[in-house]
């Protein structure tokens, strides 16, 4: 399998809408894709992620920019022609043929020996467990063992680049938490490049090497789930990756590595990343699962819970503070003191668990 890296530059694709004005459904993306990553495409629906996706496949022509495989420009070349196969979300299967004849059928196409096509059939039925189902048709298998099949007719062609059209959303959470593992199982295995679309979060934050946040037609952040997720550049992606709590200030010092924060009633301290300057007013953002609640003769800073949820695993609250409900989560509260509506604690945000945007 001879995997290639990808690379967008200044990619834009603009529609004409019934009012005959101009639309950028996607503006000006560049990103690069090295040969075996797993990046995916993730953002709320109308981002631009899947039009992106069907440029680098060839189902939607590029307005402007350049779409590269390897070294090699693909813009002129047609989707059949171009070293990339997709699995989409319907499957796609051909209901009248069995299960070999679907996963096949591209190999016919490109006229292989019999025996070759036979060969590679069974050595992919091999590493995804389908050799019991080769002769059955699709009707008589699951929604998962379907999707699997989808996988393994994609598989088979050894293509350069691996494209996945939101694959995993109709299937049941189970299913779907069961099969992403086995899809990124199969990427590390085999080592192709693989560019993933999702709106699910957690799917993006587990299977991914890269994460490229998309935001109205823009590219709003790329990085790795750990960077997009304690590290978010602006408010969108902060609030689109998992909870987020804002709480405004303003810089009132600034060292080599930390920044004071002022808020109305105390100063923070937070890791420095970035620029920025004496009297900047900012935002800071703190994931619930970072803020530690203690005694209210424990600290300086003081909030109210004004919600307690006790949920198993974790005791949920929200707790008011500057006239802000901050949530705040303690993971296995077993042994915990548990806080009730109406008491008055201490709050106390880590230094590293404050980003500044």
């Amino acid at each position: 399998m001879s995997t290639k890296s990808v690379t967008l530059k200044s990619v834009t694709k603009t529609f004409i809408d019934d009012q005959n004005k101009f639309v950028h459904a996607v503006s000006d993306v560049n990103l690069v894709i090295k040969q075996g990553e797993f990046a995916t495409l993730l953002g709320p629906s109308g981002c631009g992620k899947t039009t992106t996706l069907r440029m680098v496949a060839g189902f939607e022509e590029i307005s402007t920019g350049d779409i590269f495989f390897g070294e090699e420009n693909v813009n002129k070349i047609s989707p059949n022609k171009r070293d990339c196969t997709m699995v989409f979300q319907s499957y796609a299967l051909f209901p009248h043929m069995t299960v070999f004849e679907n996963v096949a059928y591209g190999l016919k196409i490109k006229k292989l020996p019999k025996e070759e096509i036979e060969r590679k059939v069974d050595d992919i039925f091999a590493i995804m467990n389908l050799t019991e189902h080769k002769t059955r048709m699709p009707s008589q298998l699951s929604g998962g063992q379907q999707q699997r099949v989808a996988l393994a007719r994609a598989l088979v062609m050894e293509p350069g680049v691996l494209l996945f059209d939101e694959p995993l959303s109709n299937l049941d959470a189970k299913l779907r938490l069961l099969m992403r593992d086995e899809i990124r199982r199969l990427q590390k295995r085999l080592g192709i490049t693989a560019i993933y679309v999702t709106h699910d979060q957690s799917e993006a934050m587990s299977m991914s090497d890269k994460v490229i946040v998309m935001n109205k037609g823009k590219i709003e952040q790329i990085g790795t789930p750990q960077e997009i997720y304690q590290r978010p550049k602006t408010k969108f992606v902060a609030d689109f990756i998992g909870t987020a709590n804002f709480i405004n200030g303003k810089i009132s010092k600034v060292t080599e590595d930390e920044l004071f924060i002022q808020t109305e009633d105390s100063v923070l301290k937070a890791i420095r990343h970035g620029d920025f300057s004496v009297d900047d007013a900012i935002q800071m953002v703190v994931r619930p699962e970072a803020i530690h609640l203690l005694e209210e003769e424990s600290g300086e800073i003081k909030g109210k819970v004004v919600k307690s949820v006790f949920m198993g695993q974790t005791q949920d609250y929200e707790v008011e503070y500057n006239g802000v409900n901050l949530q705040v989560t303690v993971h296995n509260p077993m042994g915990e003191r548990i806080y009730q509506v109406g008491e008055i604690v201490s709050l106390h945000f880590p230094r590293e668990s404050l980003h500044v945007i």
